[in-house]
């Protein structure tokens, strides 16, 4: 399948402008460098120009700290359990779950008995791990 850019006017008949900034790409998420992110946390990312796919995978009993960030996250548990806390709500979340944190809500993640793979989504791309990616996939 052929996976050249296509180039071209970006609509502007709508309210926003389309943003062709990065090249359209095929991905095999676990042919992507894992990320560490805390003890126990790590991820794999894949980034456009205004959303980042983040896959995390929590380790058993692994802890995300309370954390806030001004970008949204939208989040799908794909495998495992894992505790959610956002804003003071704690719940158990299992396949099928999904949440909606909005920008600068403290939340923080705990992995279940048998660890957790979730999948977030972040607008805008999270800097930090827009870095951390980078000097992953350059073997830093």
């Amino acid at each position: 399948m052929d996976t050249q850019a296509h180039t071209g006017q970006a609509n502007t008949s709508s309210s926003s402008a389309i943003d062709t900034s990065f090249e359209p790409a095929f991905y095999r998420v676990d042919a992507i460098r894992e990320v560490s992110l805390l003890e126990g946390i790590s991820a794999r990312f894949v980034t456009g120009s205004r959303i980042m796919f983040s896959f995390v995978r929590l380790a058993p009993g692994a802890i995300m700290p309370d954390h806030n960030h001004p970008h949204e996250q939208l989040g799908y548990v794909v495998e495992g359990s894992m505790v959610l806390n956002l804003a003071g709500d704690e719940r158990t979340l299992q396949p099928g779950d999904a949440y909606a944190i909005p920008g600068g809500v403290t939340h923080r993640a705990i992995g279940g008995p048998n660890g957790c793979l979730v999948l977030d989504a972040f607008n805008p791309p999270r800097e930090e791990y827009l870095e951390r990616a980078r000097r992953a996939a350059q073997g830093e």
